[in-house]
């Protein structure tokens, strides 16, 4: 265990208890509670904030209840996003700080000796911020914490957290403000040029009668910030549907532990990160085998008997679509012109075309697709993992119908509605770490030492081969790391 505070304040433990009596009492009142109470009000660094929040969850054991392990890997995530986002509005300097968080993490799980290291730095930090006389009295109260409480006192670091982004969200809105209306005025020359440029391409509007590319308006559900956020739900939904931590879930170890090395995790398991890391191979496994399943249906022959025509308008309107832009584009190709009509028709016969399906698309639970793709998965995953809680099992049809209509609909339909193209990119075991591409749990100064572990959402974008100017992020791939390893077989450090 790890000695609470400094070595060179050991010796106040020795000093008279009664002193700090008060302090060690959770029903009680003393002055000395006012004192950290008024202490923990007064924090104003976010150094001290961060400092504190590993030392709450040292306290904190966490090695044999799963629940505790998850939520300590959701929260240092968490705060590790925040400092980012401080970073990003100019709020901290660097990112020293959500490498702390990260280090702690990675320490705790995998070197005891520079976990205990970097908590007595943090406790050199805190009482250098106030606590010089008290620390050991924390040390001791946050022992015999409760966990509920525990909570409560991150919760409230969280909340301190979030009025530092609050503000420096509003000091970030003056700054920008000032600039813009400095450049305002240093650009009043450009104002008549601007008003000529507006009005040419009014007049391009209208000779070309309107027809662009289609731009899609803030309540139309192709809008790429409607589009984003129902991809961001569909994680969500993809991380409850494949939950394998806790008590309401029984593990098949050996075809798990097969479905690790089919997708190359080094992961050791079972253990508590290989139970992390399958539930995230799960997401792929379901995202691939919808898209599997789709793919074929939407290739199939279309059909020419009336009785099932019904069934297959999907199938019919996408190869009706693919067709018709083929031809267009040839027709744009090999029949000479200057007009602009015929350029952008084959982009305008995507845009409208998968926009119809992703608003209507097998809205039907009964269609034959979205049954046998929900019957598939469901009988998949019971080789990996049974429900034994009825409640949760109850609920993984429902679910599994929502995944596999939201699935479809995004990744078959809704990323060709944009302007250019949108596709969609996994990255396997072992690739290189690329934070542009890439979120996960690792810092910018990790990239070099860890690689992937396993890639649980794709990335989606416009991709052309290696060319990175022509590349361009809509949204990033969700991947577990690890660390790298040197061709000896020692891990990198």
């Amino acid at each position: 265990m790890a000695e609470k505070g400094p070595k060179s304040h050991t010796n106040n433990k020795m000093m008279n208890q009664s002193q700090f009596q008060g302090t060690y009492q959770i029903h009680t009142f003393d002055f000395y509670d006012w004192k950290l109470f008024m202490w923990f009000a007064s924090l104003k660094q976010i150094q001290h904030v961060v400092h504190l929040f590993i030392i709450i969850w040292d306290a904190t054991p966490i090695e044999n209840d799963m629940d505790l392990a998850i939520e300590f890997n959701d929260e240092t995530s968490k705060m590790v996003e925040i400092i980012e986002e401080l970073n990003s509005l100019g709020a901290v300097d660097d990112l020293k700080f959500s490498k702390v968080i990260d280090n702690y993490r990675d320490y705790r799980y995998n070197n005891p000796a520079l976990k205990n290291k970097l908590i007595n730095s943090a406790w050199k930090s805190l009482e250098a911020s106030g606590l010089h006389d008290f620390s050991h009295a924390v040390s001791e109260q946050l022992d015999v914490c409760s966990n509920p409480q525990k909570l409560s006192l991150r919760q409230m670091i969280f909340s301190r957290m979030k009025s530092f982004n609050i503000l420096a969200t509003q000091m970030s809105k003056v700054k920008e403000t000032s600039g813009t209306n400095s450049l305002l005025k240093e650009n009043e020359k450009l104002k008549n040029q601007i008003l000529a440029l507006k009005k040419e391409n009014s007049q391009q509007q209208a000779a070309l009668g309107n027809i662009t590319n289609v731009s899609w308006n803030y309540d139309d559900p192709n809008n790429a910030a409607k589009l984003i956020s129902d991809i961001e739900e569909l994680q969500d939904l993809l991380s409850d549907f494949t939950m394998v931590q806790g008590g309401d879930y029984k593990i098949n170890d050996m075809t798990s532990e097969n479905l690790l090395k089919d997708y190359k995790c080094q992961v050791e398991y079972p253990s508590m990160k290989g139970r992390v890391v399958l539930g995230a191979v799960l997401q792929r496994y379901v995202i691939t085998t919808i898209l599997k399943e789709a793919e074929l249906y939407l290739k199939s022959t279309p059909s020419s008997e009336d009785h099932a025509i019904d069934i297959s308008l999907e199938c019919d309107i996408v190869n009706a679509t693919e067709n018709l832009i083929r031809y267009t584009e040839l027709f744009k190709d090999n029949r000479k012109g200057e007009d602009e009509f015929t350029k952008i028709t084959p982009d305008r016969i995507r845009q409208q075309s998968y926009s119809a399906l992703g608003c209507r698309g097998f809205s039907n639970d009964e269609h034959p697709l979205i049954k046998g793709t929900v019957d598939k998965l469901l009988n998949e995953l019971d080789k990996f993992r049974q429900v034994v809680d009825k409640e949760t099992n109850d609920e993984l049809h429902d679910q599994a119908i929502k995944i596999t209509r939201s699935v479809i609909n995004i990744f078959c339909f809704r990323l060709k509605t944009q302007s250019l193209k949108l596709k969609h990119q996994f990255f396997e075991a072992g690739h290189d770490v690329d934070a542009r591409l890439m979120q996960g749990s690792f810092g910018r100064d990790d990239s070099k030492r860890v690689e992937v572990e396993v890639c649980a959402f794709p990335c989606i974008g416009v991709f052309n081969g290696d060319d990175r100017s022509n590349q361009s992020v809509f949204t990033k791939a969700q991947v577990i790391t690890r660390p790298k390893r040197s061709n000896s077989g020692n891990i990198d450090k």
